[in-house]
C-alpha cells in the first residue's frame, strides 16, 4: 500500500513535468509567422452598458497603423448612455460603424446575437474580435493579429496590474490558462480562444454553428474554435495583445470565471479528456502532497518529488510569463499555485452544474 501511494504520487508529478516541457515550453520557442500582404479587417465588439470603457477602446483603435480596417460596435440594449457616446464618435471617425440593438430575439443570448448582427454589417476580409473593456496594447495590434495565411489566429490577453492579492491571483490564473490553450494549440490540439483577442477569415466563420449554440451563454469564442480545430496559429508577441481591465472584487471575478468555464462541458470529448488529465494531476498532486506531509508519510521523499515538480512548473511559468508580459510576484507563486488548486475545482463544479449563467 505504501509503495502504491508513492508510485501514484510520483505519476501525478511526472505527468505535470512532461506537460510543462512538451507542451508549455513550446510557447518559448514559438516565433512569429512570416507576414503576408495586409488584409482588410473588421474589428468587431459586442458591448452592453460600457459607457466608461468605450472612449478608451475607440481611442486605442484610432491609433492603429493598419491601413484598411473598420471598427464595428454593436450596442446591445445599453441603458447607461453608451448610445450618446457612440453617436459622438461615429461623427468623428468614418471607419466606425455603430449598430444599436433594442430587443433580443427569442432563444438568442445577447452577445451571440450582437456578434451575428455585427458580422452581417462587416465589409472586410477578416473578423478580429475584442471586448469593450479592452484596449489595443500596440499600434500594430490589428496587423500582428491578421497578417498570416491561416484561417484563425488566437492571441493572448493579459490584465492590467492592480494592487492586492486578488489581482495577483488573476494574473496567475490568466497565465495558467494561456499556458494551456496556447501550448496545446502549438502541438496541434487547439481547443479554445479568448473572445477578447482572436481573428478569423470571414468566409471561414461557422455561422451555422453559431446558430446551433445561440442559446448558450458564452462559447462565442472557445466553442467556435473548438468546432473548427484546424488551420489555426497563435500570436504571442506583445504587439499582438489587447489588455483587459481586471475584476476588482472576488464575487464579480467568480461570476466571470463561472461563465467562462460553463461551456467547457460542450467541448469535444478529446479536449475535455486532455484538459482533465493535466488539471486533475495538478489539483490532486497538491492535495496528496499536503495530506502526505501531514501524516508524515515518507516526508523527505515527498518533498523531493514535489519540489522537482514545482521547480519545473515555476521555471516554465515565469519564463513564459516574461515572454507574454504577465508575471505575478515570484515569491507568491507557491501560494498562488495552492490557491488555484482549491479555486479551480470549486468554480468548475459551480459552472458545470449551473442552469443559467447570464452575460452582464
Amino acid at each position: 500500500m505504501t509503495e502504491a501511494i508513492l508510485i501514484f504520487f510520483t505519476f501525478l508529478c511526472l505527468t505535470q513535468v512532461v506537460t510543462h516541457w512538451s507542451v508549455f515550453a513550446k510557447i518559448l520557442k514559438h516565433k512569429a509567422n512570416v507576414q503576408h500582404p495586409e488584409k482588410s479587417v473588421s474589428v468587431l465588439v459586442a458591448a452592453r452598458n460600457e459607457v466608461e470603457n468605450l472612449p478608451t477602446l475607440i481611442d486605442s483603435i484610432a491609433s492603429q497603423k493598419h491601413s484598411n480596417f473598420e471598427l464595428i460596435i454593436v450596442n446591445d440594449r445599453s441603458t447607461d448612455g453608451s448610445k450618446d457616446v457612440l453617436t459622438y464618435y461615429e461623427a468623428i471617425f468614418d471607419w466606425l460603424v455603430v449598430i444599436h440593438i433594442d430587443t433580443l430575439p427569442t432563444v438568442w443570448t445577447g452577445k451571440k446575437h450582437a456578434i451575428r448582427k455585427g458580422m452581417e454589417s462587416s465589409s472586410k476580409e477578416v473578423l478580429l474580435f475584442t471586448d469593450a473593456d479592452c484596449i489595443a496594447d500596440s499600434e500594430d495590434w490589428i496587423s500582428k493579429m491578421t497578417l498570416t495565411p491561416e484561417y484563425v489566429t488566437i492571441g493572448y490577453v493579459p490584465y492590467l496590474r492592480r494592487k492586492g492579492f486578488l489581482n495577483q491571483f488573476i494574473q496567475f490564473e490568466t497565465l495558467m490558462t494561456g499556458l494551456q490553450y496556447l501550448g496545446f494549440a502549438l502541438i496541434g490540439k487547439p481547443y479554445m480562444s479568448v473572445g477578447r483577442n482572436w481573428a478569423i477569415k470571414k468566409t471561414e466563420y461557422p455561422l451555422q454553428f453559431l446558430e446551433e449554440i445561440k442559446s448558450f451563454e458564452g462559447g462565442d469564442d472557445d466553442l467556435v474554435l473548438n468546432h473548427l480545430s484546424s488551420n489555426i496559429r497563435i500570436a504571442v508577441s506583445l504587439d499582438a495583445q489587447t489588455v483587459s481591465k481586471p475584476k476588482e472584487t472576488s464575487s464579480t471575478y467568480f461570476k466571470q470565471k463561472r461563465r467562462h468555464l460553463s461551456v467547457g462541458k460542450h467541448y469535444h470529448q478529446k479536449h475535455q479528456t486532455l484538459l482533465a488529465i493535466y488539471t486533475l494531476c495538478h489539483v490532486v498532486g497538491w492535495f496528496m502532497f499536503l495530506s502526505l506531509l501531514i501524516t508524515s508519510f515518507e516526508p523527505y521523499i515527498i518533498l523531493i518529488i514535489f519540489g522537482l515538480r514545482s521547480l519545473s512548473f515555476y521555471t516554465i511559468f515565469t519564463s513564459v510569463g516574461r515572454k507574454l508580459g504577465t508575471m505575478p510576484n515570484i515569491w507568491a507563486l507557491p501560494l498562488l499555485d495552492l490557491c488555484y488548486s482549491i479555486y479551480y475545482p470549486l468554480v468548475g463544479i459551480s459552472a458545470w452544474s449551473a442552469k443559467k449563467i447570464e452575460w452582464s
